[in-house]
């Protein structure tokens, strides 16, 4: 299954069971297009908003370093879809996609195979770029943000980042050097989120 079928049966699975509920945020090029199929007001949460807005910033920067190839640059503009849902949906979409039956925080969905420098049969035919999909369990969200005494937006924000990386080919599951490289670069990210917010970044990696 190529990554746009994976990103179909995403999109029908979810609109063909539950009422979506959806927001945009965006900044310059880059847009973050949120839907919850879930009964939370997470789309009306002016926190989270705030924390999304940075976000959005720098990821945009981000985009633009040396981490990513320069055909992915060259684009005019970005994009990613998150969708916010219960254990019983990530739970079946893990077992799915990924053959793991167990509910978990956080999926991600590629539009491309890789978007790193360097990489290999890489060919981007529009000027707009959709990295893919990331879809976030709400309750293990919580939770987690419980277990690090954070607050739920900042978890939140943790595993979109978390999530975006995938979409542009890190993968800590490869090997323990992958595994440095993604979570250094998302400790990064978070981090100058935070920064910008005015916050500490109390999450233990």
């Amino acid at each position: 299954m190529t990554p746009w079928d994976k990103l179909a049966s995403i999109g029908y699975h979810f609109n063909n069971e539950f009422i979506m509920k959806n927001k945009t945020i965006e900044a310059e090029n880059f847009a973050i297009y949120i839907s919850d199929s879930t009964e939370s007001n997470d789309l009306e949460n002016t926190v989270l908003e705030k924390y999304l807005n940075e976000t959005v910033s720098i990821v945009s920067k981000f985009i633009q370093t040396d981490h990513l190839d320069e055909r992915v640059k060259k684009c005019e503009s970005f994009e990613v879809d998150i969708t916010l849902c219960d254990e019983e949906e990530i739970q079946s979409l893990n077992l799915e996609h990924r053959e793991k039956d167990k509910v978990t925080d956080v999926l991600s969905f590629p539009g491309y195979d890789n978007l790193r420098k360097g990489a290999e049969d890489l060919f981007i035919f529009e000027e707009n770029i959709h990295f893919g999909d990331i879809v976030i369990c709400r309750e293990v969200c919580e939770r987690q943000a419980k277990e690090f005494n954070i607050s739920y937006e900042q978890e939140l924000i943790h595993l979109f980042v978390h999530g975006f990386l995938h979409l542009c080919g890190y993968d800590h599951e490869i090997s323990e050097e992958e595994d440095k490289i993604h979570f250094s670069l998302e400790e990064e990210l978070v981090k100058e989120i935070y920064e910008n917010m005015g916050l500490d970044n109390g999450r233990v990696y």
